[in-house]
């Protein structure tokens, strides 16, 4: 007799329509931004909410997905489980119920009480919008289905500089903008992504409280950053050197470190910088250089009859002709 052949195993590899893989229980793609629907097609837990459609326990008094009441709906437990066929004890609940919850239920399947999860070695960063944990890559929160990213939020800022780019002939080298809680910066293993400091965006009550001109300024000035980083072998060129020092030294600047970025106009002292801040580190001093020469639209000669005038020191026109020069290298070079 022919010995039966099992059937293959469910797929643990979910994916969205799109063809993108996704983690259990994401509500949107993070794609394409669909919006997804995990049912108990495996029939492991055996049920699903009759208001979403997602995979519940019939032990569940309350949907951990919507809230929706499901004591009228199959065989409830009186008291509450750490684990029913289908799902995992990953918590208690956070109001003390005694019953299980499986992450990333937003609300308690016993008590339906919502429910907070620490996420911070989960993923990169959080969504701006709702506060979920969301991944540098990500397009669409997979939590409330909104821009992940948070440039929605400073389209202004962003597209001010992205002409700005464009009027210095600088071309795009795949730098990614994210509003982040915490401070502005460029991770230098991660040269591409710009965080910006959400706090300016976030919160406030209408746009025209948003500080656009200085976060035109801010942007810039961490894409000095993310530029030098790209660029990197630059860094060890003989120009470069004389006109802002040795990069690599040991960075020890202060986050808390008040800086005008809505000026423009640069500043007079110190003598061989366009700005205080530029003193700090040469790294800052290549970020501000970069800053006043996207914002000024690469016009040395206006720069440098501002130079005259505020008597500043041969090194920083050597400075400016520096990052010109290359620019004009890299679009040579294409």
């Amino acid at each position: 007799m022919a010995k039966r052949r099992r059937s293959p195993a469910p797929s643990v590899d979910p994916r969205c329509v799109c063809g993108y893989p996704l983690r259990p229980f994401w509500s949107y793609c993070p794609d394409c931004g669909r919006t997804q629907r995990w049912r108990d097609s495996a029939g492991l837990a055996g049920a699903e909410c009759p208001r979403c459609r997602w995979v519940v326990s019939p032990k569940y008094s309350f949907c951990p997905w919507c809230q929706y009441d499901l004591t009228d709906e199959g065989t409830f437990s009186e008291s509450p489980l750490k684990a029913p066929k289908g799902f995992r004890f990953d918590a208690r609940c956070d109001w003390g119920c005694g019953g299980g919850v499986q992450y990333p239920m937003p609300w308690c399947p016993w008590c339906s009480k919502p429910q907070t999860w620490d996420e911070g070695d989960k993923f990169e960063g959080s969504c701006p919008h709702c506060g979920r944990g969301v991944d540098d890559w990500m397009d669409i929160c997979p939590w409330c289905g909104k821009d992940a990213t948070g440039q929605m939020l400073v389209r202004q800022a962003l597209n001010r500089v992205r002409g700005l780019l464009r009027v210095a002939r600088i071309s795009d080298w795949g730098f990614r903008v994210l509003l982040r809680p915490g401070v502005s910066g460029v991770d230098p293993r991660y040269p591409k992504i710009v965080e910006i400091e959400e706090r300016y965006v976030v919160g406030v009550r209408r746009r025209d409280e948003v500080p656009w001109p200085m976060l035109v300024g801010l942007i810039s000035h961490e894409l000095g950053h993310s530029f030098l980083y790209h660029h990197w072998a630059w860094t060890r060129s003989f120009t470069f050197r004389r006109a802002f020092g040795e990069v690599a030294k040991a960075y020890r600047v202060l986050d808390d470190a008040w800086v005008d970025f809505q000026r423009r106009k640069v500043a007079i002292a110190p003598i061989n910088h366009v700005s205080g801040y530029a003193t700090r580190h040469p790294q800052e001093d290549f970020a501000e250089t970069f800053r006043f020469y996207l914002t000024r639209r690469g016009r040395l000669r206006e720069l440098f009859a501002e130079f005259g005038r505020k008597r500043k020191g041969v090194i920083v026109y050597e400075k400016f002709l520096a990052l010109h020069s290359y620019l004009r290298s890299l679009r040579a070079a294409r």
